[in-house]
C-alpha cells in the first residue's frame, strides 16, 4: 500500500493525473482512496482544491467525474504532456507581476537552468522593444520569459530574435493558418496589426555570453475593448483572426516544442538554415522600407535578411545591413 501523502497539495497533483486520463468516466472515491491510502473525505478535500483552482469536476457523494481542465498559466498544465526537453522543465508562474523579463533576469543571476521558464497571469509593467510598454491586462494573454545560456558570441545573440519570431509564427499557424507575418526584427503581425511581440535581453562579458532572457508578450483572447484608445488600430489578438477562444496553454507548449528545435539548430549551425523561413514569414521584404536607429535613418527596398539576421536595405547606391532599429513600410 502506497505512503499516505499528507500534503493536500501534493495529493491534489496526484490525482490530477490520475483523472484527468479518463475525461467523462465515472471514477469510484472508493477506488482512489485505496490507491492514495487516503480517506474519501480527504480525497474530496483533494478534488475541491482542484476545483477551486479552476478545474471543472463533478463531485458526487461516491464517485467524480473530470470534465475539464483550465486554461490557466499554472505549472501544472504547462507542463503536462509537455514536448520539449530543456524548454519548460523548470517553470515559476505567478499571478501579477512587474515584468517577467525583470524577474528572469535574477533567477538567471541565481543560476536557474537553461530552458527555465517565467509566466505571468498579468504584467503591470511589461516591456517592449525601444522602452514602449506592453499593455498586458489578466487573464487573457501570454506573457512569459524564457532563461537561455547559448554557448555563443554575444554578437550572435541577435540571431536569437529572429528564431524565437519564427518559432512563435509557426505555433501561431496552427491557430490562424496563412495570416501570420513577422515584422523583422520580432514583432508578429496578423492583418498589418501586432499580434505578439519579443524582447531579447543579453548579459555578456569580455567576449563571452553569460545568458539571454526572451520575453514574449502576445494578445490571445482580447476583444477590441481589451485594448487601450491609443493602441486600438495597432494591435489585435488571437481570438478577433481565429473568430473563437485560443487555448493558451496549448499554445505555449507548442511554441516551446518549437523553439527548442530552432534553438539547437542555431547553436549549432547558425540562422543559415532557418532563413528560407524566416523570409517566408517576413512582412518587410520587397517594401519600401525607412529604417530608423537614432539618429540615423535609411530609406530603401527590404531585400534580404542574412546569415546575422540584419535587414538587408537596397539604397540607390548599395545594399546596406541593419542589425537594429524601428522599420517603417512606406506607402
Amino acid at each position: 500500500m502506497n505512503e499516505p501523502i499528507l500534503n493536500p497539495e501534493q495529493l491534489a497533483d496526484q490525482l490530477l493525473l490520475v483523472i484527468r486520463r479518463r475525461p467523462n468516466d465515472r471514477i469510484e472515491l472508493e477506488k482512489l482512496s485505496k490507491k492514495f491510502n487516503a480517506d474519501q473525505p480527504t480525497i474530496k478535500t483533494a478534488i475541491r482544491l482542484l476545483i477551486s483552482l479552476g478545474y471543472r469536476i463533478k463531485l458526487k457523494k461516491s464517485e467524480l467525474i473530470f470534465l475539464s481542465a483550465p486554461d490557466s498559466l499554472i505549472e501544472t498544465e504547462l507542463g503536462y504532456k509537455l514536448k520539449s526537453k530543456i524548454f519548460g522543465q523548470n517553470i515559476v508562474c505567478y499571478n501579477s507581476v512587474k515584468s517577467t523579463n525583470d524577474l528572469a533576469s535574477i533567477l538567471a543571476d541565481d543560476g536557474a537552468p537553461e530552458g527555465t521558464l517565467i509566466t505571468a497571469e498579468q504584467q503591470t509593467q511589461g516591456r517592449g522593444r525601444l522602452g514602449r510598454s506592453w499593455h498586458s491586462p489578466p487573464g487573457t494573454g501570454i506573457y512569459m520569459s524564457l532563461i537561455l545560456r547559448p554557448k555563443i558570441k554575444p554578437e550572435l545573440a541577435p540571431g536569437l530574435s529572429i528564431i524565437t519570431a519564427l518559432a512563435l509564427a509557426q505555433a501561431v499557424e496552427t491557430v490562424c493558418p496563412g495570416e501570420i507575418k513577422i515584422k523583422w526584427p520580432n514583432d508578429l503581425l496578423i492583418g498589418g496589426r501586432k499580434a505578439a511581440g519579443i524582447l531579447t535581453e543579453l548579459s555578456a562579458e569580455k567576449g563571452k555570453t553569460n545568458f539571454v532572457i526572451v520575453g514574449i508578450g502576445i494578445n490571445v483572447n482580447q476583444g477590441v475593448g481589451s485594448f487601450p484608445e491609443e493602441i486600438r488600430d495597432r494591435a489585435t489578438s488571437l481570438r478577433r483572426a481565429a473568430k473563437r477562444k485560443v487555448a493558451r496553454v496549448e499554445l505555449i507548449k507548442g511554441f516551446l516544442h518549437k523553439f527548442e528545435k530552432q534553438y539547437l539548430q542555431f547553436i549549432s549551425k547558425g540562422l543559415a538554415s532557418a532563413l528560407p523561413k524566416v523570409r517566408k514569414y517576413s512582412s518587410l521584404l520587397g517594401h519600401p522600407v525607412t529604417v530608423r536607429a537614432g539618429q540615423k535613418k535609411i530609406s530603401g527596398i527590404a531585400e534580404s535578411i542574412d546569415p546575422q539576421g540584419r535587414l538587408l536595405i537596397r539604397t540607390d547606391n548599395d545594399l546596406i545591413p541593419v542589425s537594429a532599429g524601428e522599420v517603417t513600410v512606406e506607402r
